[in-house]
């Protein structure tokens, strides 16, 4: 997928984490950006399943944690093999994500996030 092609911007984070599974495997993975409908979460042990059609995660915020459902995008090999980055859909939004991701992009909130523009990678 081309950047241009997405439905909304993308916020670079810092120190967020997530726990994460596939229905089998529980994992904890490094939130490196977030949207209104993705994220991308690097760090995640390569034995992961992403090929699975849904995911849960638990998304752990300064202020509060936020559950959703995520879907597989694309997903690429890291550190030798050892780790996986994926990029994941979110499906079907809970409100308590869009207020998430709304005050992380509040430039007056302390852990502002960075408007990431023109990255081919997420």
């Amino acid at each position: 997928m081309d950047s241009k092609d997405r439905a909304s911007e993308r916020h670079q984070t810092l120190g967020l984490m997530l726990k994460i599974t596939d229905g089998t495997t529980d994992a904890i993975g490094v939130v490196e950006d977030i949207s209104y409908h993705g994220v991308r979460v690097s760090q995640i042990p390569a034995h992961f399943d992403e090929s699975v059609d849904e995911c849960f995660a638990v998304v752990k915020g300064p202020e509060q944690d936020v559950r959703v459902a995520l879907q597989t995008r694309w997903c690429k090999l890291t550190n030798n093999g050892m780790y996986k980055k994926i990029g994941f859909e979110i499906k079907n939004p809970p409100f308590a994500w869009t207020k998430f991701v709304n005050e992380l992009a509040d430039e007056t909130n302390p852990l502002y996030c960075i408007l990431l523009a023109g990255t081919d990678e997420i």
